[in-house]
């Protein structure tokens, strides 16, 4: 399944900027890892925030959840937003079958 997380963290840390960097290391570390593994497609830094996206593949929403979770950052995120995807040929696939339920032929 693809999933969109989404993440963002606000002032004021409750903890020394120094601890808050050291766990921001910790999380794109294992962002990396992650896209190692093949589990994130895509993703980076939000840019003029602070947050990040990325696009994962993982089996169902349970394990999207433990990711999730497990995040270094997780207990200073304020916003989360977890947005399950249609992957691009499906979407497609749907498309063409609501085109043709329609009645109207598909575009040369």
């Amino acid at each position: 399944m693809l999933f969109l997380l989404e993440v963002e963290v606000e002032d004021p840390l409750p903890v020394p900027p120094a601890e808050f960097l050291q766990s921001v290391v910790a999380e794109w570390e294992m962002f990396l890892r992650h896209q190692q593994r093949g589990k994130v497609l895509a993703g980076g830094k939000l840019t003029g925030r602070r947050g990040a996206a990325a696009v994962f593949e993982v089996a169902d929403a349970a394990e999207m959840d433990r990711i999730v979770t497990a995040l270094p950052l997780f207990r200073w995120f304020s916003r989360i937003r977890v947005t399950p995807l249609v992957a691009a040929e499906d979407a497609l696939a749907d498309a063409r079958r609501f085109l043709k339920l329609s009645g109207a032929r598909e575009p040369r």
